[in-house]
């Protein structure tokens, strides 16, 4: 429940009124209640909302107390994410929200009211309008194809322009949902526009053998591939594609070709490619999509290194 009735000291004096009763008091009556409005048309889960409703017509009495009470799918809203302002009567009700799901969300305003001098009976009115709006999954991260720039770096804070191209880099966490278990706390971001609109977005990180060896490399690539399998069962996919650049290390590739084909790898043929991911003999391609988006999952190797223990893991998100 919300803390407390907002009382009104001074707006009761500027609030209109109805013709009095026979005993002079006056008829208290609620205002009607304009229809809810949101911040943008298209809403994406994880989008910060806007609700809003302002009156259509003034309260009229001596208002007392006011208690205005969102609630969203049958949850009311915390006083501190909520707003309202009176003027000349007529009040302004705002509402500040993070869809978390995809789906049908029912906002409801309620707005309580207290009168003094009121006949017996109407001390109390209130007022009350609600909507359903509908939360759909963003085409990549927090963003739809075609946003602006502007609008990119609302949601994404942090991005700055690369020269005087469209293209924006920074950095966030990433989309793959759990891997910050295996302390990837954040990665490189890379937003390209064409036309004013947003048309691609990449996240890199990087995987150390020095953290726990190749099969740590291996057990986070693994992580992260079937995490994006689940995420977009029933898209398009592709499957895991091997790309060998090293045709001597036959080994490698084979336990590549294992893994690609969803077959469980010994610990040796785990450290194995996990060493080969590493050292650039052999790439594998998760490629995926949904109707908006298509996707790739890689490790950034495109040559055989001839020594090193670090290699970048990049995911890419591209409009259809």
């Amino acid at each position: 429940m919300t803390g407390f009735w907002k009382l009104i000291l001074t707006a009761a004096a500027a609030l209109p009124v109805l013709a009095a009763c026979d005993d002079g008091t006056v008829t208290p009556a609620a205002p009607e209640l304009g229809e809810i409005t949101v911040s943008q048309e298209k809403i994406g889960v994880g989008h910060q909302i806007v609700l809003t409703v302002e009156d259509k017509t003034p309260v009229v009495g001596n208002l007392y107390s006011i208690d205005p009470v969102w609630t969203i799918n049958g949850s009311e809203i915390l006083e501190l994410y909520t707003s309202y302002t009176m003027y000349g009567g007529k009040g302004r009700y705002t509402c500040y929200y993070v869809p978390m799901n995809t789906g049908t969300m029912e906002v409801i305003l309620n707005v309580g009211m207290r009168f003094n001098d009121a006949p017996a009976g109407y001390e109390e009115q209130s007022a009350s309008t609600t909507v359903r709006l509908e939360v759909v999954e963003c085409d990549a991260r927090s963003s739809f194809w075609g946003d602006s720039a502007a609008i990119t770096m609302y949601r994404e804070p942090g991005l700055v322009k690369r020269g005087s191209s469209d293209v924006y880099i920074g950095e966030g966490s990433s989309s793959i949902s759990g891997i910050t278990n295996y302390n990837i706390n954040s990665v490189d971001l890379t937003y390209t526009f064409e036309n004013g609109g947003l048309t691609e977005i990449s996240e890199l990180f990087r995987l150390s053998s020095s953290t726990g060896g190749y099969s740590y490399v291996m057990d986070v690539f693994d992580f992260a591939v079937r995490t994006l399998e689940t995420k977009y069962a029933g898209g398009s996919y592709e499957g895991r594609n091997v790309v060998p650049l090293d045709a001597s290390q036959s080994a490698c590739i084979a336990a590549a070709g294992k893994y690609a084909g969803g077959g469980t790898l010994t610990s040796d043929e785990k450290a194995l490619l996990g060493e080969g991911i590493v050292r650039g003999w052999v790439r594998i391609v998760l490629a995926m999509g949904n109707p908006q988006t298509d996707i790739t999952f890689t490790t950034g190797a495109t040559e055989v290194q001839s020594s090193g223990g670090t290699v970048d893991v990049v995911l890419t998100y591209s409009r259809k």
